[in-house]
Formats: C-alpha cells, structure tokens, sequence
C-alpha cells in the first residue's frame, strides 16, 4: 500500500468524522436541554442565634427547626429503585458558614461498615457524600464526604464531570453510630468557595450515599440517562442563602525544616530552612497563591513502573502548591506538565492566580527556579530557568467553553546573558451537546529557536456516553517538530510524528447486582519523519539498515477488545479479559503484534483484598531495534489487620523474549507502603521500593529505596512532618560490567508549618 494511498484514506476518514459532527451536533445545539429545578429544591434555614455543636449527635435546636428532605432512589444496583434504607438531610447557614447534617437509617447498625484512613481514604468504608456548586454555572463544584467514623473527603469538579481530588478544603464534620444507624454533622466556611457576590444565592446541590455491605449507591436527585458519574448540570437546589460573607480568607502559612543528608563517601551536611505559603482570594471567585522558597520533604517517592517502552513514565503531581489548581491548566494536549518545574533546580518562588471572573476562568502562572543567590551559570548543577502560563476559557452556551493556553519557558544559554526559549501555546473547545454528547479539539503549536515549520498538532473527539453506551471518534495530527516536553508532556520521538483516525466505543449493562462492560477499539495511523530522523537513527545504530518494505507501505493498524464482569459482592470484585491484535511499523522491521491477558481483583473493602493481571503480548525491543516478545505477572494486595491498620504490597515481574522465545531481558519492581493511624489527624507511614532490571545478558541495575514518615494535622492545615529517607543504587566499578551497591542519598528532616488565617 503506498504513502499516497494512506494518506487518502486517512484523509477520508477525517472528512467522515467532520460531517457525522456537524450532522449530530447542529441539532442538538438548536434543541439544547432547558435547565430544570422540579422537586429537588430545599431552603436552608438562616441561623439568627447559637450555631450547632459539630459532634455528629443531631440534638441542636436548629435542627429542629431546619426541614428535612428524603426520598432517596437507588442508582446501584437497581437504577430507580427506592433505597433499601433512607437517608434524611438538613440544611442550615450563618453569615459565614454553611451546615448540613445527615440521618443515614440502617437496620442493621451493627454491621456498618466503618475503618479509620487517611483524608481522603473512604472508598472501604460507608460513605455520605453531597455536592455543591456554589458559583451556579452547572460546570464548576465541590463535593464533600465522610464515613461514620468521621474521615473527610473532598475535591474539586469541574467541566460538568471532571475531579480535581488534590484540593483541600478547610471544614470541619463529625459522626457517631446509633440504634437507628449513624449520622455525620457538616460545618464548611463559605471561605472554601467561589460564587457570585448576588444578594441572594442560588445553589446547585446533591446527596449520594454509599452503603458497601450491601454494594448500594443511592442518591437524592440526580438520575438521567447521562450516565452514572454526577453532574454539575444536573444538581438539585438550594435557595434562600443571602447575606453571607467569606471574610478576608487570607492565609499566611510559614515553615522552618532542619535535618541532615549524606551519601558514600560525602560527608554529613546539615540542612536549615525556612519558607513561606501565601493565599488571598482577590473575590469570592478569585485566588492568588505565592510560594517563597517551598520545600516537599513530606511528599512520597514515585511509585516506579516497568516501563519496556521508549518513553519516560508519566508520573502524578504530587506537590501541594501545584496541584491546588492544577486543572485550570489542562487541555487535550498536556501543554503544561508541572512536573517539568524545579525537575533540575531549586524552586525560589512562585505565584499563581485562579478563578472566575464573570464567564471568563483565569490561570496564571510564574515559578523562578536555580541556585540561591540566581546564578546564569549554564553549566550550573541546579537548571536557573523562569517558567510561566497564561490560561483563559470562556463560557459560551449553558455547559461549553473555549480557550486558550500558552506556556513559556527561558533560561539562560550561555554566561553572556544569552537566554533561550521553549514556549508552547494552542486553543480548545469543550462543546456539550445536549446531555450525552461532547465534541473536544485542540490546535497546539510549539516555538523553540530553529524550529519554525511542521511544528502544530490538532486534535477533535466526538464522543456520546449515558450510563450503558460510550462511543468516540476521532482525529489527530502531530507534526514533527511538534515539541513540548520542556514545559508539558508527550509520548514523542524528535522529529517523528504522526496522524491517526480512531474509534471506540463500549456497552456496559447491569444484571441484577453484577455489572457487564464491554468494549473495541480501532485506530489507523501512519508516521511522519522528516530527513533529521533518518540521520540520528543512523547515528544511535551503526551497522544497522532500514528495511527494504519500510519507503513502500508505512500503513499501521490497531484493534483492541475486552470483556469483563463487576460482580459487585463480597468476595469477588472484577474480571477483565482482553486481546489486540496491530500491524507495527518500524525502520528495521514490518510485524504484526498480538497481545492478550487477563485481571481478576476481589472486593477492596475486605480486610483483604488481591489484585492479579497477566500478560503477553508482542513488541519492539527498541534496545536491539527488532521485534520481541514480553510476558509479566502484576500482584496487588491490601492487608488490613486493624480499622487504622493497613498494609498495600505491589510487585511486577516481565521478561522479554526474541522470537525464537530465548529470554534476553528480566525486570523485577516491587513495593511496600504501610499506613498505622494513631488519630484521624496523625499517622506513621512506610513506603519502601525495590527494582531490579537485565535488559542485556551481562547487564544488571539495581535500585532500593526506604521512606518513613511521622505526621501530626495538629491545627487545620497546620503539620509536623518527620521524615527518613534513604535510597540505594548501583554504580560502575572502574571500566568493566561489574556494578557495586551503594547509599545515594540519606536524609532526615524535622519540618514546621503553621497557618495564620487572617
């Protein structure tokens, strides 16, 4: 099949998908869903006099006088059923806070499932969870949780159905167990959000409740055909709020840290430092956040992965003052990845501005990073570089919006004060149509000194979901020297890229109490080199010559299946089985891969839970630039001995084959993280690694890793951090293949942060 032909079908099927969008979502955006209110209303009850005492027990007057809603329905298993168990809610406010209380009935209190976790942590236990969007724009919310015995959870949504769980709330809640079930008590600042500064306010709200013996999800509103996740646009109500304050919300947070490193054949060095955390909402829906000289000494190591792959492992945001926020900045492609920040040098400051103004959703962004004292040295071990992006979406419709990012980054190329840049920008959409439809797309374009063409990308997504169907389809083009991994993210060869037309879709029914899902996906694709690769491949791979089939047929297909079963019981949690079959194109090597595999996990809220994934499958081995075969087995399990007691142990083993099945590579990770719980507010963690990798015969690389920490919530948002770190690697012993285990690093750390709420 020739390049030109490629290109014509992949062209016809970029026509095809435009006039199928353009079919379905004219008319849905000329009869868009009319918004609602029905039933689902409830009036919050001003407090005049003494607010309620947070201690779960629903005996303050002003409960007695708040109006209570119920009538809950099942969304699991049965889908309209009315609950098993009801649940009961009251609503009440004062000019600077909001309370809600819950009744949640069980006849059997006995058998309520309660454990002790982390912030965070409910899922093993039964929970009551409500939503709120206070802003009104049935796009943006918050949704707060807990279980009986009193853990909270919370986290930002956004785009009608997207979560941020990294933000943190400050409230407070409370819950104890009685004769007649268990009951949690709410009290949240309106300093936690951002609304509109209208005398009177109109709230979007929703209640879902969790009951995990009995594998039952009820909720108070929300059930529509647009599937199982909660809607922003599809909340209920509270009216009558009006004349409240979110105060200054201005918070000044300091820390002090000491401690000591070291490493083989360095000495002991003492560590001292201080730094500074500052946030001040601007308005009731705009936050501005300043770092001085932050430090993450709490923060737990990466979880590695084995990774056969030519490309770096994509690892999550794990530092506080990035991830509050973080999804303001996210697009279709991950233009900003904030983990490219500080990655090769000291963090000295930086700022942040996020929020609402009108239609219009602002991010701004600026960290300075390098050596204390701003050295221009190039050379320099810590990387002097400014990052900064500018991130702004509009509103338009009732769901949808546009926008646009840009992010830069400058360092210096040289001490003459000669600096560089990488800078990176595009516009997106997010168009809702109706209740179940969405169309997505991007077009991106990298800047960077000498690459001034082939140098965009641009991607569109029709998608349809409800709670049984998913499907998608979709167009992708990425240029060559489309290049972003110095400020964002992408699996990408330089000067190689790539456009491809995909489509999936999936089906998953519910049988009683067991759920069936079901999916295939289909992608054609076809890669782009310009001249440079060519010349680098050969430069990597001397002796080696590029197949005499790779100048006539570049075509590359990919088909994928699965089946599987949530069993929704006791014992058993989920099994999934799938197989794919593509058509691989390398410049050595034209070969059709299959692969196939299958995972079983039991119920994770049992005091013991095990994960299990097999798989085989073809690949490139990039390494010998031929194809090859790899197998692995993943082993997950979670021991719970006591309530506030846990213990995860996860490990992988692979090895790779050449088709002749001789093993030419084994790769070993495994990890252990305990978590002991002293009070809801301080624990004692371990997290220990350990990898072990033979890519080559004569080759081995080992990698150990061992973290404790102590930490104490002793005030909100106030810590005590104490942490041990140590890791281990090999290293080359003079100039042959022998390699010698050896500390690294040695560290420990005693930190301090305190946070003044002015």
């Amino acid at each position: 099949m020739t390049r030109r032909r490629i290109s014509t079908i992949i062209m016809c099927m970029l026509r095809l998908t435009i006039v199928l969008l353009l079919s379905i979502s004219y008319p849905m955006l000329l009869f868009a869903h009319p918004e609602g209110t029905g039933k689902h209303v409830v009036d919050a009850y001003r407090i005049e006099g003494e607010p309620p005492q947070i201690d779960g027990v629903l005996d303050d007057a002003v409960w007695q006088q708040a109006s209570p809603r119920s009538g809950f329905i099942q969304l699991e298993p049965t889908r309209g059923a009315s609950a098993t168990d009801d649940t009961e809610f009251r609503i009440a406010y004062d000019v600077h806070n909001l309370y809600v209380t819950f009744r949640c009935y069980d006849a059997e209190p006995d058998k309520i499932v309660n454990r002790m976790t982390r912030r965070g942590d409910v899922y093993a236990s039964d929970v009551i969870s409500f939503f709120l969007d206070p802003h009104h724009d049935h796009r943006t919310g918050y949704k707060f949780a807990t279980t009986p015995g009193g853990v909270q959870s919370d986290n930002y949504r956004y785009e009608d159905t997207q979560r941020d769980s990294n933000w943190k709330g400050i409230w407070w809640v409370e819950s104890s167990i009685d004769e007649l079930g268990w009951s949690a008590e709410f009290k949240i600042p309106f300093s936690n959000f951002r609304f509109t500064d209208k005398p009177t306010q109109i709230w979007g709200f929703d209640v879902e409740r969790a009951n995990r013996r009995k594998s039952e999800v009820t909720v108070w509103k929300q059930l529509t055909q647009a599937g199982v996740v909660t809607r922003m646009s599809d909340l209920g109500h509270i009216v009558g709020i009006q004349g409240i304050e979110t105060g200054k919300n201005f918070e000044i947070t300091p820390y002090a840290l000491g401690g000591a490193a070291g490493a083989a054949n360095v000495d002991i060095e003492r560590q001292l430092g201080t730094g500074l955390d500052v946030q001040y909402s601007l308005t009731s829906a705009l936050k501005a956040n300043v770092t001085v000289n932050p430090d993450f000494a709490q923060v737990e190591a990466d979880q590695l992965e084995i990774n056969l792959t030519r490309f770096p492992t994509r690892f999550p945001e794990k530092r506080p003052f990035f991830v509050e926020g973080n999804s303001f900045f996210e697009t279709p492609y991950d233009l900003m990845f904030s983990r490219r920040i500080g990655s090769r040098g000291n963090i000295l400051w930086g700022g942040k501005l996020t929020g609402k103004v009108g239609k219009y959703s602002i991010g701004v962004l600026g960290n300075q990073t390098g050596e204390f004292g701003f050295s221009e040295n190039a050379s320099s071990e810590k990387e002097t570089a400014w990052f900064s992006a500018i991130r702004i979406k509009r509103d338009i419709l009732k769901r949808s919006n546009v926008g646009i990012l840009l992010v830069n980054k400058e360092q210096p190329e040289d001490a003459n004060d000669s600096w560089t840049h990488s800078r990176v920008g595009g516009i997106d959409m997010n168009l809702a149509l109706g209740k179940t439809y969405h169309l997505t797309g991007q077009y991106a374009g990298s800047f960077h000194p000498g690459a001034d063409k082939d140098n965009s990308a641009y991607t569109v997504d029709f998608a349809q979901r409800n709670y049984l169907w998913s499907s998608s389809i979709g167009f992708e083009r990425v240029a060559p020297h489309f290049e972003i991994n110095q400020t964002g993210f992408l699996r990408k060869e330089r000067n190689r890229g790539w456009q491809r037309a995909y489509m999936r879709t999936s089906y998953s029914p519910y049988w009683g109490n067991r759920q069936f899902f079901s999916g295939i996906t289909t992608r054609l694709s076809q890669s782009l080199y310009t001249p440079e690769y060519f010349s680098e491949w050969r430069e990597r791979n001397p002796g080696l010559s590029v197949s005499p089939e790779f100048d006539e047929d570049l075509f590359r297909w990919h088909v994928n299946a699965y089946v599987g079963m949530d069993f929704r019981e006791t014992l058993l949690d989920d099994i999934t089985a799938y197989y794919y079959r593509s058509r691989e194109v390398e410049l050595t090597e034209i070969f059709i891969a299959d692969g196939y595999g299958f995972s079983i996990d039991t119920n994770s809220t049992n005091p013991i839970a095990i994960g299990i994934e097999i798989d085989f499958s073809d690949y490139f081995n990039f390494g010998r630039q031929q194809a090859g075969k790899q197998r692995s087995l993943t082993l997950e399990s979670t021991l719970r001995p006591l309530s506030n007691f846990s213990i995860e142990l996860d490990s992988s083993y692979a090895q790779s084959l050449d088709l002749e099945g001789a093993i030419d590579g084994r790769f070993f990770v495994s990890s252990l993280r305990a978590t002991y719980l002293f009070t809801r507010e301080s624990f004692l963690r371990m997290f220990a690694q350990a990898s072990r990798e033979r890519p080559l015969s004569a080759e081995i690389h080992e990698n150990y890793l061992l973290s404790l920490l102590f930490g104490w919530e002793y005030s909100p948002k106030s810590h005590l951090f104490v942490a041990y770190n140590e890791t281990w690697g090999d290293a080359p012993i003079g100039t042959g293949l022998t390699r010698e285990l050896q500390l690294e690093n040695r560290v420990v750390v005693v930190k301090v942060t305190y946070l003044y709420n002015l």
